[in-house]
């Protein structure tokens, strides 16, 4: 019987798929493994669309290198040491400072910055942005969108920024600029931006031309980052490519190597996906489990069934889109919400979630009681027989199951048969 060992928050959990319905792994084309000091100095040798990034920084100037918070998967207490290395002999410490990257998240917790950074943290001076406070608007974007940024950064002589790409839901890719926007935003910025999700170009893996990602690279700009140090992750979570260089140029880069490595082809929607959100911290909430669901639900067939593997140890994750949720009585019911509220963040993940519900039932292994599952409209099970009977009852016995262990970090892209 093929048997799956799938990542569920920091643990492992065992899945066994009978041979008669089994019909396949979808997940990514592994890329080849490298030492991330040798992926680092081979980038930063030839850095993309600039020359030496360290010439850049002058001594006395104020540096601040913003960097992705505890929901991300970025190796920054590895890779910003290896940045130290390069810059150290134009910069003093006491002119660095860390500016954690947490959107409207809330900020990590001291163990989350431990194991973030670790002793850096004693080192050098460390800010967590707050969405809420002390941010500064630097000008309008050509779409409209007022664009406040964070005082430190404003402040800054020097801007780098540390992050990691891949497939974004709705702004294309993650790394770059979003940092900066929504990373570094203020609230109203942040929402200003996301409320154009209901735009059709506003998807994944479209970058030019997405409006929410066009006011991210403005956003960028008019900051003015001076180099990015992105990095590329196998869905092991170790460092397959590192770019470094001109925020543009360096993340077309990474992001083509993304795409030939986790872009997968597949024939026909399947009945039966049963798909791991990739473990911690992926599966930190439900909410940033949705990215997982996401991936997954593009493999489902209409009235298929969805088994999303997620720990969602920290709960639901975003109070409006808890709200929203709970709000309904039926998935429908959020579309009338939206409806008579408009967007907001947050609560534009449970429309995501909604428009899955239409098309598919979802059963969900979590950390999560039944009642809160059940409130979001999706069945408990920590069997995957259980998933499988249904199965067989609603489709019988010719059913076809998929499994995507590595669902966040695989993005289903149907040729046809």
């Amino acid at each position: 019987m093929p048997t799956f060992d799938l990542a569920y928050g920091k643990e492992r959990v065992r899945i066994d798929v009978p041979p008669d319905v089994f019909d396949g792994v979808l997940e990514g084309t592994p890329p080849p493994r490298i030492p991330l000091r040798r992926a680092f100095d081979e980038a930063w040798s030839a850095p993309i669309g600039i020359g030496d990034p360290a010439e850049i920084l002058e001594p006395g100037e104020r540096v601040v290198v913003v960097i992705t918070d505890h929901t991300r998967p970025t190796p920054t207490r590895e890779v910003f040491p290896l940045l130290w290395e390069k810059i150290r002999g134009r910069v003093a410490k006491e002119d660095v400072t860390l500016l954690v990257a947490t959107g409207t998240h809330r900020a990590p917790t001291d163990e989350e910055l431990e194991s973030m950074l670790g002793e850096l943290r004693d080192e050098f001076s460390v800010l967590v942005h707050d969405c809420d406070r002390d941010t500064v608007e630097i000008g309008t974007t050509a779409l409209g969108t007022p664009i406040a940024l964070h005082r430190a950064l404003v402040e800054a002589d020097r801007i780098v920024t540390i992050g990691h790409i891949g497939m974004h839901y709705y702004a294309g890719y993650s790394g770059g600029r979003k940092n900066v926007l929504p990373g570094v935003a203020g609230r109203a910025t942040i929402e200003a931006n996301h409320a154009r999700l209901t735009d059709p170009r506003s998807t994944a893996c479209v970058y030019d031309g997405n409006p929410i990602n066009e006011e991210m690279v403005e956003a960028a700009r008019l900051v003015g980052v001076d180099f990015i140090v992105d990095v590329v992750l196998s869905s092991a979570g170790e460092v397959a490519k590192v770019v470094v260089g001109e925020p543009e140029a360096a993340h077309a880069v990474g992001r083509a190597f993304w795409d030939e490595h986790f872009q997968v082809p597949f024939c026909e929607p399947y009945d039966v996906v049963v798909a791991s959100a990739g473990g911690h911290p992926k599966d930190i909430d439900l909410y940033q489990a949705y990215k997982g669901q996401y991936n997954a639900m593009k493999a489902v067939r209409d009235d298929g069934i969805l088994y999303l593997i997620a720990a969602c140890p920290d709960g639901i994750g975003h109070p409006v889109f808890a709200d929203w949720i709970e709000r309904c009585e039926s998935p429908g019911d959020v579309f009338t919400v939206y409806d008579e509220e408009g967007f907001r963040l947050g609560g534009h993940k449970a429309v995501y979630h909604a428009q899955d519900l239409r098309r598919a039932t979802i059963y969900l292994r979590s950390e999560l009681d039944d009642e809160t599952v059940r409130r979001f409209f999706m069945e408990p099970a920590v069997d995957v027989a259980d998933v499988l009977r249904e199965a067989a009852r609603r489709f019988g016995g010719g059913y076809r199951v998929l499994v995507m262990p590595h669902a966040a970090d695989t993005f289903p892209v149907c040729r046809g048969a």
